[in-house]
């Protein structure tokens, strides 16, 4: 064993030799000593007076470095050679001794790699990663705004061509068949392709995989993602262009998306490291949060609510993935925080570049608008109001996403009578976009404010249009919920962002119209008939008491239930205040946005429990099971005397 010992005690001093040469500087011999220090990049091991070992030499000398390779490593393990026909035995102990010595110094190195490291090395690599990743972010919010801008003008090109011809002047109760030919022609992109890409949540969980499973490193899975990506895009295009019920925001935001997919493809290295491997992970969530807030900020030209709509909604998904791998696997890796600097200014980045580039190509065009002169002269007394509007806006929102998973259930083949869900089971998928195209054009012809065209239908209804019959505005809200729900369930391509901001300025304006008969009832109240009433009235704090304006209500309302769909109170507020620029309108839409996330939460919930009671009934033996007719004839009923099916239990034993 001495031996042994003393061969590595010699190696490392001609490794030291060879490092002093390497350097070009000499150390004076009296402050030898065994302690390790560390001089760009190279271990350097002090010597004192070396051992006698005249049955060894030492065939080459070389070098250790912080990063040697395995060919390095190599060569330290076959440095020791016998001389004087040391036995094999000898040999393989020595080479075990040596492969010991390697690993703790490797385990020393990976300890303290970062504290051996000059402080001017690692400034000037975090530098220059900081430098790179915000460049990264300003690629993919630079190209997320010229695509989505793209994206916008391909659409209002196919509506031109869809809707403005001299032939529906002629033929108006002909202008069905465009939404059909659209749900036509997404059915038949879907049946050349197979199935689209998933939207947000599955997009993360590929990008994930692939972090482990290096399943997007050769070109031909790149082409084919990108392929699906591209037939998606053209089916949203053909879906919004032909006026089905469905808006633009989603498909924006899958454009930022695919943009940040794309780039983390071509700086992608493959490592195996498991340090590494969480840091580019987190990294990839990153740069993907940049590209779905610049997908928000184009899609709307409100950059701000582009970063909160990351800070929010990606956030959430990030966090329902990683606890759906906590079930599954040991997920060791932190989870991921937007509330750092070298998290949140890439996302800013990319969200203020992508607003800048698409309003620098479509200007005041094709983008979303509200009325700014909006005026709340009581907010104070009105907060109530706006509390109860919040709470009508979850209902609303609750009852959207229950008719989409229906119309969603409908079209798979579960929900329905059993010759229903026989058909829409055996029905082809490409078949299925046809039919809510179809019905689209149908009640587009009765109600043409439900279909898509731009937001040419939207922001009238949040400025002059809020003042419409009351009627008629409740009916526009029940049609446009069934045939959003319906165009969604049917694979036609789209988002809800619009249809939601259309189904809140419904519900405001509706609700607007009830306070206002309600403060006329209390205004026009008799003291002779109800003096108790007459002087409660008198003696509020706003004795003027006026409402606010149907679009200001109606604004509130919009807020209200993009916040409960989308579970975004934050990203809703900051949208429409970025949208009017009004500071009066946003207190309210605060109060009312967060009353309807919490309606709606409450009611989500209750729902799942409910299912899941349901769940839970169906699996378990029921009675019926457990005292069926012992000769198997049928259930036992339940009038039946125990007598007499103690007799019959006794006499089947008997036979």
């Amino acid at each position: 064993m001495r031996a042994e010992w003393n061969l590595l005690l010699a190696v490392f001093c001609w490794a030291n030799d060879a490092a002093h040469g390497f350097q070009g500087h000499q150390r004076h011999q009296s402050s030898h000593n065994n302690q390790i220090k560390s001089s760009k990049n190279v271990v350097v091991l002090q010597r004192r007076p070396p051992p006698v070992f005249s049955h060894h030499k030492v065939s080459r000398t070389f070098r250790i470095r912080l990063q040697g390779t395995t060919q390095d490593r190599d060569a330290f393990v076959s440095s020791g050679e016998e001389v004087n026909g040391a036995s094999s035995s000898r040999d393989h102990q020595h080479d075990n001794t040596m492969q010991r010595s390697i690993k703790e110094m490797e385990t020393f190195h990976s300890k303290n790699v970062e504290e051996e490291q000059p402080t001017s090395v690692k400034a000037s690599w975090s530098y220059w990663s900081t430098g790179s990743q915000l460049v990264q972010a300003g690629a993919v919010g630079a190209t997320t705004g010229l695509l989505v801008a793209i994206f916008k003008l391909s659409i209002e090109s196919v509506r031109s061509a869809c809707y403005e011809q001299d032939l529906w002047v002629t033929y108006p109760k002909l202008l069905f068949v465009v939404p059909t030919l659209g749900g036509i022609l997404v059915g038949l992109l879907l049946w050349l392709g197979g199935p689209f890409p998933p939207g947000l949540r599955g997009t993360l969980q590929e990008v994930d995989d692939s972090q482990t499973k290096d399943s997007e490193s050769n070109v031909t899975d790149q082409i084919q993602i990108q392929g699906k990506f591209v037939r998606k895009s053209s089916a949203a295009v053909v879906t919004l262009g032909t006026g089905c019920s469905l808006g633009p925001e989603g498909p924006c935001v899958e454009i930022g998306m695919n943009s940040a997919r794309s780039c983390l493809q071509l700086i992608r290295d493959g490592t195996d490291d498991l340090d590494d491997m969480h840091a580019q992970q987190s990294w990839n969530r990153i740069l993907l949060s940049s590209g779905a807030a610049a997908g928000v900020a184009a899609g709307f030209n409100a950059p701000i609510a582009g970063v909160f709509f990351a800070l929010e909604i990606m956030q959430n998904a990030f966090e329902s993935i990683d606890g759906q791998k906590k079930d599954s696997e040991d997920n060791s890796q932190s989870p991921l925080s937007f509330t750092t600097n070298t998290s949140i200014t890439p996302i800013l980045i990319a969200s203020v570049l992508s607003a800048l580039i698409s309003q620098s190509i479509l200007g005041n065009h094709l983008i979303f608008k509200a009325a700014r002169g909006v005026f709340i002269q009581t907010p104070l007394a009105e907060l109530p109001l706006y509390f109860m509007l919040g709470a009508m806006s979850g209902l609303v929102s609750f009852a959207f996403s229950y008719l989409a998973k229906v119309s969603q259930s409908f079209f798979a083949g579960e929900y329905g009578a059993e010759p229903v869900r026989k058909v829409m089971s055996s029905m082809p998928d490409p078949v299925k976009p046809a039919i809510g195209g179809l019905l689209c054009g149908i009640v587009g012809l009765y109600y043409p404010q439900i279909l898509f065209f731009g937001y040419e239908t939207l922001n009238p209804l949040l400025k002059t249009q809020a003042y419409l019959p009351v009627t008629l505005i409740l009916t526009l809200l029940g049609m446009k919920t069934l045939m959003t729900a319906i165009s969604a369930g049917s694979g036609l391509v789209g988002g809800t962002f619009a249809p939601s901001l259309f189904l809140g300025s419904m519900t405001g304006a509706a609700f607007r119209h009830g306070a206002s008969e309600m403060v006329k009832v209390m205004n026009s109240v008799d003291p002779t008939v109800h003096p108790v009433a007459s002087y409660v009235l008198q003696t509020v704090p706003f004795p003027e008491f006026q409402l606010a304006t149907a679009p200001a209500y109606a604004m509130v309302g919009a807020a209200s239930v993009l916040a409960a769909l989308f579970r975004a109170p934050l990203t809703a507020t900051l949208l429409l205040f970025e949208v009017t620029r009004n500071y009066d309108v946003l207190l309210p839409i605060m109060a009312s946005a967060g009353v309807a996330s919490i309606v709606s939460d409450i009611l989500e919930d209750t729902l799942e429990r409910r299912d899941e009671m349901k769940r839970r009934d169906k699996d378990s033996v029921s009675w019926g099971d457990l005292a069926g007719d012992v000769k198997g004839t049928g259930p036992v009923p339940m009038a039946r005397p125990i007598s007499s099916l103690v007799d019959e239990m006794t006499s089947s034993d008997s036979s």
